[in-house]
């Protein structure tokens, strides 16, 4: 039953009058001093000063302590939070000029608007989603003439859709257009020296080429493309968003790119491990499983290069050593039979990381690297952690794409 006009009129009132404008600075600034909060609270509960001490009502006041500063770092996380339709009612104003530019008749559908996303990421996201969208009106999408040739409908089709799975939003944009041309991707890959002369990769791994700086199977420059910047650009920015990119498509049927971001950047929950005297850390959603193998477990695949697997129930997980891949000395390496293996789910499979201890579950303050240490390869950065100590956050994706032989 709908409210009389003056009755509607008053509760769109009161709902106004119960929201309140806060700068987004304001709320950052929240979120930092919540994250030292928390950090003050841990290095206080777990001084070695209280070791020994028979502290049974300190023990249940620091936990309650403990739940109520996790319940604030959530809700300050929350402030900060916007839909994602901002963005994407932006990029369909940007449609109906695409449209006149191109000469193609493109039909803009959203869904998931009312996704919840950090607004730090959302004003980082607009741009590349732009270059996203006019790769996939510009070389996507047919003229209206040849898509009727081969069936297809007039106008062609763009879905830009997004939804949360786990502690991630997953943006993706598809449309119905020609899809990607393996044959010209490949040849441009092989002039510039990204793919052997006579190496035939696989889709997966052939469409990451396209985020190289530079690179263009545009035969011309035009003001929606063919520099080449567009891809490298939303490849940087995912990067730095901590995010991840996967591409798919079938030749006549159309693409998808799927951006994957973590819903906030400020908190992260963590497992912690160590590795001879360095602390590590991997946000807990993506770890599968943590056991020590026993010997019918291990493989050896190959003396050669040192290439190890381990089973898992009725899979082969291959190892990715962090000494491998930071090019340090094999000699220190433990056997794998007295290791602790972690099992990562990435977008390539599962994985195994052997660790010497895993310390503690916890919700860590993340902070970025910057300066020499940005550079650190298959890392989002550092986890502040309640001791006090520092660990490397892992990005289990590049972890996972770096090779783990010698």
């Amino acid at each position: 039953m709908s409210l009389p006009p003056e009755k509607e009129t008053e509760a769109a009132s009161a709902q106004a009058a119960a929201l309140l404008r806060v700068s987004a600075d304001k709320v950052s600034r929240l979120m930092d001093l919540v994250g030292e909060l928390s950090l003050s609270v841990s290095e206080t509960v777990r001084s070695p000063d209280l070791d020994g001490l028979e502290l049974s009502e300190f023990e249940k006041s620091a936990h309650r302590l403990m739940m109520i500063v996790r319940e604030v770092q959530d809700a300050a996380a929350e402030l900060r939070l916007v839909p994602v339709g901002e963005v994407f009612r932006r990029l369909r104003r940007m449609i109906r000029e695409l449209e006149r530019q191109t000469g193609k008749k493109i039909e803009l559908v959203l869904d998931g608007e009312d996704t919840a996303i950090d607004k730090v990421v959302a004003d980082r996201l607009y741009e590349p989603l732009v270059h996203v969208v006019r790769n996939s009106a510009d070389h996507g999408l047919e003229p209206p003439e040849e898509r009727i040739a081969a069936g297809k409908p007039e106008s062609g089709r763009i879905v830009l859709s997004a939804a949360q799975v786990g502690s991630e939003i997953q943006i993706t944009v598809a449309d119905d257009g020609r899809g990607l041309n393996r044959r010209r991707i490949l040849a441009r890959a092989r002039e510039r020296g990204l793919v052997g002369a006579v190496e035939e990769p696989e889709d997966h791994v052939l469409w990451k080429v396209i985020f190289q700086p530079g690179f263009s199977t545009a035969e011309a420059v035009t003001n929606l493309s063919g520099r080449g910047v567009g891809m490298d650009v939303l490849n940087s920015t995912m990067k730095d968003l901590r995010g991840r990119i996967a591409v798919d498509s079938i030749w006549g049927r159309g693409a998808e790119v799927v951006l994957s971001i973590p819903v906030t950047l400020a908190f992260l929950d963590c497992m912690v491990m160590r590795l001879g005297n360095r602390l590590f850390a991997t946000p807990i959603d993506v770890v599968a499983d943590i056991f020590q193998p026993g010997d019918d477990q291990i493989l050896d695949i190959s003396a050669d290069d040192g290439t190890e697997m381990v089973r898992v129930r009725d899979d082969f997980v291959p190892i990715r050593r962090l000494e491998h891949f930071y090019g340090e000395d094999d000699s220190r390496l433990t056997p794998l039979g007295k290791s602790i293996v972690v099992v990562f789910n990435t977008s390539s499979g599962p994985v195994g990381l052997p660790v010497d201890e895993m310390l503690d579950q916890q919700q860590v303050v993340m902070k970025t690297l910057v300066g020499q240490l940005e550079n650190i390869r298959a890392s989002w950065g550092c986890a502040l952690l309640g001791t006090g100590e520092v660990a490397l956050v892992l990005d289990c994706e590049r972890l996972a794409a770096g090779g783990g032989g010698r």
